[in-house]
């Protein structure tokens, strides 16, 4: 029969607390006074110590100094009160300092979850009320490792730039910084993510103990190649239709070339495909897509936008412009014969150009490279200002003789 009890688990968990109360009782016998109840009931008071206390209060305001904790004598029939103790998760004591300010003070408790029976004293608990501080911040961000080899870091953006942070003033005047850290290593790419946001003291140690209104920032770190902003290099060919000529050009004024270090440092502009304007006789707005060249990996704008304004054009001519001789060889030297040194030059163009256009802006001249000594005749050149077109230059020709 004895066997038939021993296998009824709910007999062994009787005779297992009974043992447990028992034990207990032995080992803590020098603690507890006991009296006969009416009933005859053995009745004791037993202390359960270090019992932690939950302290109302007003957390917006205040910051509570430690975890107070206190003793309870508890009073009833012994199997209950040893049974109590032994399973005292259920008891809550609290403590109300919500009506309370800054200080120390010595708080009554109350307690809740006793079984019937079993009494408390009230003791009073130690309370220490810190006043909470505020002050905000600005988030800084520490970065770790290195990107990829070859790649460049931009300017972070961090979303929020400054946090409040509050707790009580013994804290709160230890914190020096707040760090939001993010790591770089081998990033090959733009990195955006989301990252805790830690108070630290000047030691670089987290600070415990103060709260922030936000508790992660919003990083963008721009992770790319080297860079260089470069003006477009515009390129046309054709004739406009007759009559007509370009009074101004207007395009993207730049383009960032991402690339090789190398192939960055040998450019000076970035060259746009081609513009064919034959038998143009109206404005054009065109968009074009530029192509990548040796060594650049990106660009920003990689389609770039030109618009060519086209007008009526006029004439205009300019009279006694001088004549110059380039491409003498060293100790070479001529002669102009019969023919003037200084000509007349006809423009053709918008008219908002050749009013602007001074004499000064005209070289006519005449090209001696590779010319033999004696006398030549040699036909006149003239450059002229974008989109400023040469109709005739009177007289057309000079009478040269070359001497070595």
């Amino acid at each position: 029969m004895m066997d038939r009890l021993l296998r009824n688990n709910t007999v062994v968990k009787i005779i297992a607390s009974i043992l447990a109360v028992l034990l207990w009782l032995i080992v803590h016998s020098g603690d507890e006074t006991s009296t006969i109840g009416s009933t005859g009931i053995v009745q004791i008071t037993q202390p359960l110590r270090d019992k932690p206390v939950k302290v109302l209060y007003d957390e917006h305001n205040f910051t509570l100094d430690g975890e107070p904790k206190v003793t309870l004598n508890l009073h009833g029939p012994g199997f209950d009160v040893m049974n109590t103790i032994a399973q005292n998760d259920s008891i809550n004591v609290i403590a109300d300092a919500t009506k309370l300010g800054e200080g120390t003070h010595e708080v009554p408790v109350f307690v809740q979850g006793l079984p019937s029976g079993v009494v408390s004293d009230n003791p009073t608990v130690t309370v220490k009320l810190e006043a909470n501080v505020v002050q905000e911040f600005p988030v800084t961000l520490n970065t770790e490792g290195k990107p990829k080899e070859g790649l460049n870091v931009g300017e972070a953006v961090i979303s929020p730039k400054s946090v409040v942070v509050s707790g009580p003033k013994s804290v709160l005047s230890t914190v020096t910084s707040v760090v939001a850290t993010i790591s770089l290593d081998n990033a090959e790419e733009s990195i955006h993510t989301s990252v805790p946001l830690t108070p630290m003291d000047e030691s670089g140690k987290a600070v415990k103990g103060v709260k922030l209104n936000h508790d992660r920032a919003d990083v963008t770190i721009p992770v790319n190649h080297p860079s260089k902003s470069l003006p477009l290099g515009l390129q046309f060919k054709g004739e406009l239709a007759p009559g007509y000529a370009v009074e101004n050009v207007t395009q993207t004024q730049s383009v960032t070339a991402y690339g090789n270090p190398q192939a960055l440092e040998a450019l000076d502009s970035y060259s746009v495909p081609v513009l064919d304007l034959t038998g143009l006789s109206k404005s054009l707005t065109q968009k074009i897509k530029l192509p990548l060249v040796d060594g650049i990996t990106a660009l920003e704008p990689d389609i770039v936008e030109v618009t060519v304004n086209v007008v009526k054009s006029e004439t205009r001519t300019f009279d006694n412009i001088p004549v110059k001789v380039m491409g003498l060889k060293e100790g070479q030297s001529y002669k102009v014969i019969g023919t003037p040194e200084q000509v007349s030059v006809t423009l053709e163009g918008a008219k908002s150009l050749l009013d602007k256009l001074q004499p000064t802006d005209l070289q006519v001249f005449v090209d001696a490279t590779n010319q033999a000594g004696g006398q030549h005749t040699v036909r006149l050149q003239v450059t002229t200002p974008n989109f400023i077109k040469a109709v005739s230059i009177t007289p057309s020709e000079m009478n040269i003789e070359f001497k070595k």
